[in-house]
């Protein structure tokens, strides 16, 4: 069997998704080809659209936010959305290419294929099964109106919440949220993930996670979490691929603060802190929750981001922070107060599956025989 996985650079954390359900389906002998549409068929060059939305996530979140909450608006309506229309641009081109390349079904991540499938899927193109998968805890505007085979989703209340906007719930397939391997392997302890990351076993570490493009002001958030000075606590902060907040970190600190630059091995730097302070991705967020890590949500990029955090806030998988003084406020508080984190790892461990991507992975196969 031979699988195509679709997703756009909007945001590390929907390749992570897909490559973590290709990971799953390699391990039960499929073939798979990852690839990002967006750049599939030639470069599109500094105005493509995943450069502008990446822009404007680090530089102005608030009109992210404004673009979201239109988008809902304009969702609602049920009328044919320009994101669809956005979409199609190539779509001969990829039925073209799922044609060649014989694939047994298609598998998306992102909601830019999913639309340019569902175009396909409307004019008669490739006889290819097409699934979709939620990564985030909310049903995203503009996803009814795609038509695939099935769609995967993280959590049961997301199912309730599509059913609402109209999609089919015979297609509505819970799985939980496809997470990488590297994040369910629980043997490896705090200390041994130190020991491996070199970082020290003697104190409290907080880590600040900024997503993949670099989101948020980490460099305030560091200032309130450092008032009180203290020698026994390591600040980590992983700026992603920004190299102008990670200038503005390793300038404004000599010591009491450690910056990552870009690297594969989140899994091990959450594995080894005390705390984790992130924005709020679906996908991240759920690899803190299957890792067993005590969560505050900052910095969130208005939208889907404030309505994951308020997912996982609402069923006590996370602190959920307005600003940088309450940020700091509750990671010290799950620091210092055990069984305040004990009850949000109880939950963590309750709502989000470990296997999400190996149930993924099972549902496709079959459904390909």
């Amino acid at each position: 069997m031979k699988f195509l996985l679709l997703s756009c650079s909007t945001g590390e954390g929907h390749n992570h998704c897909a490559r973590a359900v290709a990971d799953a389906l390699e391990a039960i002998g499929a073939k798979t080809e990852f690839l990002d549409m967006l750049n599939m068929f030639g470069d599109p060059g500094p105005l493509s659209f995943d450069k502008i939305l990446n822009r404007i996530s680090t530089k102005t979140p608030e009109v992210f936010g404004m673009m979201y909450h239109a988008g809902s608006m304009f969702s609602s309506t049920g009328v044919t959305s320009p994101v669809y229309l956005a979409n199609i641009r190539h779509a001969r081109q990829l039925n073209d290419f799922i044609r060649k390349n014989a694939y047994d079904a298609v598998i998306c991540s992102h909601l830019f294929p999913m639309e340019t499938l569902t175009y396909l899927r409307k004019h008669g193109m490739h006889g290819v099964r097409c699934f979709g998968v939620l990564s985030d805890y909310t049903c995203i505007p503009f996803l009814a109106e795609t038509e695939l085979d099935g769609y995967f989703l993280p959590h049961g209340d997301v199912k309730a919440e599509c059913v609402r906007a109209g999609m089919p719930e015979k297609k509505l397939i819970v799985t939980g949220m496809p997470v990488s391997r590297a994040f369910s392997c629980g043997n490896l302890s705090k200390q041994e993930a130190r020991a491996e990351l070199g970082l020290p076993a003697d104190k409290k570490i907080y880590m600040i996670m900024t997503g993949g493009i670099g989101c948020g002001d980490a460099v305030s958030l560091c200032d309130c979490l450092r008032r009180v000075p203290d020698k026994n606590t390591l600040l980590c902060v992983l700026p992603g691929k920004n190299e102008q907040l990670r200038a503005a970190l390793e300038a404004g600190y000599s010591d009491g603060v450690e910056v990552v630059p870009f690297t594969d091995k989140v899994a091990l730097y959450m594995r080894a802190a005390d705390v984790l302070l992130s924005k709020a991705g679906g996908i991240s967020s759920s690899e803190a929750a299957v890792l067993g890590v005590p969560l505050v949500h900052t910095m969130v990029i208005p939208g889907v981001e404030t309505l994951n955090a308020e997912f996982f806030m609402s069923h006590g998988m996370s602190f959920f922070a307005e600003n940088i003084f309450e940020a700091a406020r509750f990671a010290d508080r799950l620091v210092f107060d055990r069984k305040a984190a004990d009850r949000m790892l109880s939950a963590q461990k309750e709502c989000v599956p470990q296997r999400g991507a190996e149930l993924i992975a099972k549902t496709v196969t079959e459904e390909s025989v």
